[in-house]
C-alpha cells in the first residue's frame, strides 16, 4: 500500500516537473541602442512559456526566464525575428553593439574616455584657436551615433574644429558627476568657442549646434 501511494505520487509530480522555470542568459551582437531590445522583447511575447525578459544594456545581454519547455532556439529565433538585424547567443560575455565609426584620418579627433572616468575641467582640454567640440556619448544611446555621424561630417568640412569623445556610460559615473547637475540626457555636446564661451546642446539639435559653431 505505501509503495502505491509513492508511485502515485511520483507520477502525480511529473507535470510539475516539466514545467519547471529556467533561466538563461543570452548575449546580443548587432544592436546599435539599448531601445533595440524592446523588438525582441515583442517577439518573445509571441514565444509560449516566455515569462520575464530582462536586459543589461551594458553587457549587452537577455535574461530570460521561462518554463523548460522553451527551447534555446526558440529564443534566437524571436531574437533574429526581431527586425534590428540582431542575432543572439546561448550564453553571457559575448554581447557587443555595434562599433562606431571611425572619424577621418587627418581630423583633429581624440577619445578623451571610454569609461566614463573624469577628465577634469573642459576649458583646459580645450583646443586653441579652434572650436572644441565635447561630445558626451553612450554606446548604448542611438541618438548619439546620430550626432556622431553629424560630427564626422562637420569635422571633414572645417579646420577650425577639434572633436573631443567622452564616453560617460551612464549617468553616476564619475564623468557625469563631473558634468554636473546640467547633464541629464544623452544627447549631450558641449561646445567651446576659440574665445572660451561655453555653449550646451542637447539632443540631435543641429540647429543649435551649428549656430555654436558660429559663435565668436
Amino acid at each position: 500500500m505505501v509503495r502505491s501511494l509513492l508511485i502515485a505520487a511520483f507520477v502525480v509530480s511529473l507535470p510539475a516537473a516539466a514545467l519547471a522555470d529556467r533561466t538563461q542568459v543570452y548575449s546580443i551582437t548587432g544592436a546599435d541602442c539599448s531601445s533595440c531590445a524592446d523588438a525582441i522583447r515583442n517577439e518573445l511575447k509571441k514565444v509560449k512559456g516566455v515569462k520575464k525578459v530582462g536586459f543589461d544594456k551594458h553587457k549587452v545581454e537577455l535574461t530570460i526566464q521561462m518554463t523548460d519547455v522553451v527551447s534555446d532556439d526558440a529564443v534566437l529565433g524571436a531574437i533574429a525575428k526581431s527586425g534590428e538585424g540582431m542575432s543572439g547567443i546561448v550564453g553571457a560575455g559575448k554581447g557587443a553593439y555595434l562599433p562606431i565609426a571611425e572619424f577621418p584620418a587627418g581630423t583633429d579627433f581624440k577619445t578623451l574616455t571610454k569609461d566614463g572616468s573624469a577628465v577634469g575641467p573642459l576649458p583646459k582640454l580645450a583646443v586653441p584657436g579652434k572650436y572644441t567640440v565635447f561630445d558626451v556619448y553612450a554606446e548604448w544611446c542611438g541618438p548619439c551615433r546620430v550626432v556622431d555621424e553629424r560630427l564626422r561630417q562637420v569635422v571633414t568640412e572645417r579646420s577650425d574644429v577639434a572633436i573631443r569623445k567622452l564616453n560617460v556610460r551612464d549617468f553616476d559615473t564619475p564623468l557625469a558627476r563631473e558634468l554636473g547637475p546640467a547633464f541629464e540626457t544623452l544627447p549631450y555636446v558641449v561646445v567651446l568657442t576659440p574665445k572660451g564661451k561655453r555653449i550646451d546642446v542637447v539632443g540631435t539639435d543641429f540647429e543649435a549646434l551649428d549656430k555654436a559653431l558660429q559663435t565668436p
